[in-house]
């Protein structure tokens, strides 16, 4: 198409929507949304202190930018534009871009996840984006294998991006994993004899994988203040879930004896006994910390015991256990009442001792409000649904691996990455909160998008590393 001398082509008017949508979720949103974590988060690192068990390298990242540009607002741009520029990149990645991938990405951008949920300054969006991007620049690094120095550029970008994102969310390594699996099977495929396919492939992905363990450590050590006291994170997370665990497993079958932990501590778990009933829900691990009784009789029993009682649920009891995990799983993954489980967060807010030396004020204004109302749009629909995104990411994956080219073999580990991130809350879940699953959406939002760009699914043979 051709107007006062200006060629549109399906490129550009691709690349021109995301540039657009990036301005849009931008002027809608800047500084960003903070809400009580968030502000924790940029205090520390702003202070550079350690107050919280959050991931020290996001406090690190949120005072890295804030010492730039003081506040968010630099920070949400950056974090956008890794998002954007990532999709953007996939008119790189396929010989040709179809006119479906403007509409499709216009499409996409109107999403919640993308016009709002890319401006709060939540761990779990930066998790997502560099995710995707350390995948995204996987995907370029193996079409560009020929060429030495923009291949190791990319695996560079690809290393550091996934590092961070495996240190951000705790089991966020499940992403360099099925990361570095698709390098291993594309290394593995340019070399004759099945001993040597199985040697390469193993050096590729698992060197990949271990390289990202190191650098994502190194990064968690040089952000971490001096003088900080151990991190408990692990520790103290370990313990929610098995306190979790053992009063839902109390609440669910009361025939079920926390012999345990009552030979440890009669009275402690007799209260425990008493008044899981009455506490637990499979919402929200938060629940039992309104009954002050009940939480001091969790934390009074010793960590040895209620560790051998959490053993004997897993072990001696796996059906009650796999109750109580699907009661909570079910919360976040297919959550009742979507209303309950913070759909969206906007504005500013945090306690004033937290703000003031931020130079923060709390913030709802009319912008807020309208954009909380078009989030409401939405819900009950399979645009929140991560059921719906984790059907779709599987159909996904298996175009892609039926395509089978080099780069729709690391989407198709983005697209699995994104289900079994999602099926590690089977385990982990402590509360509904709709972020929790963002990646596994914006996962699958981000392969429709790519699936847009070239949608000919012809079967092709596939080129891999040499």
């Amino acid at each position: 198409m051709t107007g006062l001398g200006l060629q549109i082509t399906p490129r550009s008017a691709y690349r021109a929507v995301l540039a657009a949508s990036l301005l849009v979720m931008l002027g809608a949103n800047l500084p960003g949304h903070l809400s009580y974590d968030s502000v924790a988060q940029l205090y520390e690192g702003h202070f550079h202190i350690r107050e919280t068990w959050g991931p020290a390298l996001y406090a690190w990242i949120l005072g890295l930018f804030d010492r730039v540009i003081p506040g968010t607002a630099l920070y949400v741009t950056v974090s956008g534009l890794i998002f954007f520029a990532s999709l953007a990149s996939f008119s790189d990645l396929r010989p040709r871009t179809s006119w479906l991938a403007a509409p499709v990405a216009a499409l996409a951008a109107l999403t919640p996840q993308v016009l709002i949920y890319q401006a709060i300054v939540w761990k779990d969006i930066a998790f997502a984006n560099t995710a995707i991007g350390g995948l995204v620049c996987l995907a370029h690094a193996v079409r560009l294998w020929p060429s030495r120095w923009p291949r190791w550029g990319l695996l560079a970008a690809a290393l550091l991006q996934l590092a961070v994102a495996s240190q951000v969310r705790q089991n966020g390594i499940i992403v360099a994993f099925l990361g570095a699996l698709a390098l291993g099977w594309l290394a593995a495929g340019r070399v004759e004899g099945l001993g040597r396919k199985l040697r390469r492939g193993l050096a590729w992905g698992l060197g990949g994988l271990v390289a990202v363990g190191v650098v994502g450590q190194a990064l968690t050590v040089l952000s971490i203040p001096p003088n900080s006291p151990p991190d408990a994170g692990v520790k103290t997370g370990l313990r929610i879930v098995q306190n979790y665990d053992l009063i839902g497993a109390a609440a669910l079958d009361p025939h079920y004896r926390l012999a345990i932990m009552a030979a440890a501590d009669p009275a402690d778990t007799k209260m425990v006994v008493q008044r899981a009933p009455l506490e637990y829900s499979g919402r929200r691990v938060d629940f039992i910390d309104r009954d002050q009784a009940l939480t001091d009789a969790l934390w009074n029993i010793p960590a040895e015991a209620s560790t051998r009682q959490w053993a004997d649920l897993i072990l001696k009891h796996p059906g009650l256990y796999l109750r109580v995990r699907w009661e909570d799983f079910r919360w976040v993954f297919v959550p009742p009442v979507i209303d309950w489980c913070l759909p969206v967060y906007v504005g500013v807010d945090a306690p004033a001792e937290k703000m003031a030396p931020l130079g923060l004020a709390h913030r709802y204004v009319q912008s807020d409000v309208q954009l909380a109302n078009y989030s409401s749009w939405f819900l009950g629909t399979p645009v929140y649904s991560h059921l719906f995104y984790s059907v779709l990411s599987l159909l996904l994956a298996g175009l892609f691996l039926w395509r089978r080219e080099p780069a729709d073999i690391v989407l198709a580990a983005l697209q699995l990455a994104g289900v079994g991130f999602a099926a590690s809350f089977f385990i982990i879940s402590i509360a509904c909160d709709y972020r929790y699953l963002y990646f596994t959406d914006l996962a699958a939002l981000t392969g429709v998008i790519y699936a847009a760009v070239d949608p000919r699914f012809r079967r092709r043979r596939s080129e891999a590393p040499s």
